[in-house]
């Protein structure tokens, strides 16, 4: 009989861990940049800044008072505070997509709920500390 060959256990490689990625901006210091507004060609296409500002003031304003604010009422100020960001950080990006040949208006909306849906990676707890944090700001 001949002597059976026994398996030998599988190496496993080991994993090279990612390289973290962070950005060049501080969150604490946010660059404000002045944004001009330029009109379109009359392709009838709304702009896209004035689109997704219109919707962020759609959205309900704070109350000041003594006590702790609502949940919905952090949801909504968060929800305009980084729309009104969104717009400002990527308003290079939104003219060039606005004035792109393959734009249509109906692509409007849809962006629009895009840039909302970037609210949700947010925490409740994160969303309060920012909306508490601008309204220190503007106090």
């Amino acid at each position: 009989m001949a002597p059976k060959a026994t398996a030998k256990p599988r190496r496993h490689k080991k994993r090279k861990s990612r390289t973290e990625v962070s950005s060049d901006s501080s969150d604490s210091e946010p660059e404000r940049k002045q944004v001009k507004k330029s009109k379109s060609k009359g392709s009838g296409a709304q702009n896209v800044n004035e689109a997704l500002s219109s919707s962020s003031e759609e959205t309900t304003t704070l109350k000041t008072s003594s006590s702790e604010p609502k949940d919905a009422d952090i949801e909504a100020a968060f929800a305009k505070f980084y729309m009104q960001r969104a717009t400002m950080e990527f308003a290079d990006d939104l003219e060039k997509l606005r004035t792109s040949d393959d734009f249509k208006d109906e692509a409007v909306p849809m962006l629009i709920a895009a840039l909302k849906a970037g609210t949700a990676m947010f925490s409740m707890d994160e969303k309060k500390r920012i909306v508490l944090a601008e309204r220190e700001k503007e106090a």
